[in-house]
């Protein structure tokens, strides 16, 4: 399997037991078999497009950064409908921001 599948595998581990779950507690809400969970937490599996949403929804993460690694550095904004002085605003509040961050 590939990186994005283990990283995946792991994203999936790490927010399962950020919320305090065990495998067997978590496949029971997602009526799969523990044995199904552990082969997708550990890359051997990868899981269906509506398990990966209830996954998702049931352990409050995003496969986003997974998915769109460019958006891990500085994140994405999107200004599409801004004006350009609004657009220009939103510029500067992240400058301004990722100066703070860094102080």
């Amino acid at each position: 399997m590939g990186a994005e599948t283990r990283e995946l595998g792991e994203a999936i581990r790490a927010a399962r037991m950020r919320k305090g779950l065990t495998q067997e507690a978590l496949s029971e809400l997602l009526d799969i078999t523990p044995i199904h969970l552990k082969n997708i937490e550990s890359s051997r599996r990868k899981p269906s497009v509506p398990l990966l949403f209830a996954l998702m929804k049931l352990l409050d993460f995003s496969v986003d950064a997974l998915v769109f690694p460019e958006r891990r550095e500085g994140g994405v904004i999107h200004t599409d409908g801004l004006t350009e002085e609004e657009s220009e605003a939103v510029e500067r509040l992240v400058d301004v921001l990722r100066r703070k961050s860094r102080d």
